[in-house]
């Protein structure tokens, strides 16, 4: 009996291992610096497109500006005018996000009905709801470290029935800083 040689298996694909823990943590800290990547690069886009749109903003204040400048020196009444309106508008030009946001953070129990500003004399009358008058005193004392806004004046208050609950209606008024 001749013996036949034995055919060979050829194996030409690895076999796989599972991967150790060696290799998660490798992945973990691969997706983890690209979840920190993407975040850094959208916020710094965010800041792109504010910078970039405060650019806009400038360049077309500053085309107002040459454009109304060269009218001004051809129109003498147009110059008459403009010397009227420039402290008037300088006066109502105010930054209204820092006096919004300081009403805001201290309005936590308070809730603001109407917000008159008057930016000419520097004064803002704000109305509102509070629960109670111990509300209402907190309320006005919180400005006096206000930045923006200070000397509180509670004008007038009273008391009402909302829904079977009584509530405090109030009136103040507080000087505006310039900012």
């Amino acid at each position: 009996m001749s013996r036949r040689p034995a055919i060979p298996e050829l194996d030409f694909v690895a076999r796989r291992r599972a991967p150790g823990w060696l290799g998660w943590l490798g992945l973990a800290l691969g997706c983890a610096a690209a979840a920190w990547t993407v975040d850094a690069y959208l916020a710094l886009q965010d800041e792109v497109d504010s910078l970039r749109d405060a650019n806009r903003r400038a360049a077309r204040q500053a085309e107002q500006a040459r454009v109304l400048a060269r009218r001004e020196q051809e129109d003498p009444a147009l110059r008459a005018r403009l010397q009227v309106a420039r402290p008037l508008s300088q006066q109502l030009a105010r930054d209204w996000q820092p006096l919004f946001a300081d009403l805001e953070a201290r309005g936590k129990d308070v809730a603001l009905l109407t917000v008159e500003p008057d930016a000419a004399r520097g004064l803002l009358r704000v109305t509102g709801e509070v629960k109670d008058l111990d509300a209402l005193f907190e309320y006005a004392e919180s400005f006096a470290d206000a930045d923006t806004l200070n000397a509180p004046r509670i004008e007038v208050f009273e008391f009402k029935q909302r829904d079977g609950i009584q509530v405090v209606t109030f009136s103040l008024r507080l000087n505006w800083r310039r900012s």
